[in-house]
């Protein structure tokens, strides 16, 4: 019998604290947390967002926080924010996944729902 739960991570980042993060640590902060493709032409909010997306999707899969390049955070055509698992991360419980993400004043918000076999 197919066992299914719906998971749910939110996040909430400070704009301005995780800038100071990344003036603070450099470039390898970037590195560590963001893939190239990530890091290619994003400004400080956007690299929130992914970071927001990120945190989100670790909470929603159970995933432990520091395997950050297992997901990456794309844009589809549409320009809506979707996730992308790396080759090495087994996503095969994953039946589904979606994110949201939104900034307001000093803050951005993420959310991952995900379909999940259990």
């Amino acid at each position: 019998m197919l066992s299914l739960a719906v998971r749910t991570g939110v996040d909430l980042v400070r704009v301005d604290e995780f800038k100071l993060s990344r003036e603070r640590a450099g470039d390898a902060f970037d590195r560590r947390l963001f893939t190239p493709e990530e890091l290619e032409g994003a400004d400080d909010l956007r690299l929130a967002g992914a970071f927001a997306a990120k945190e989100a999707a670790f909470k929603a899969l159970g995933l432990p926080k520091g395997q950050w390049h297992s997901v990456q955070v794309v844009r589809e055509p549409t320009g809506r924010p979707a996730l992308r698992f790396s080759d090495g991360f087994d996503s095969s419980h994953v039946l589904s996944c979606d994110v949201s993400i939104s900034h307001t004043g000093d803050y951005v918000v993420a959310v991952v729902t995900a379909l999940v076999r259990t």
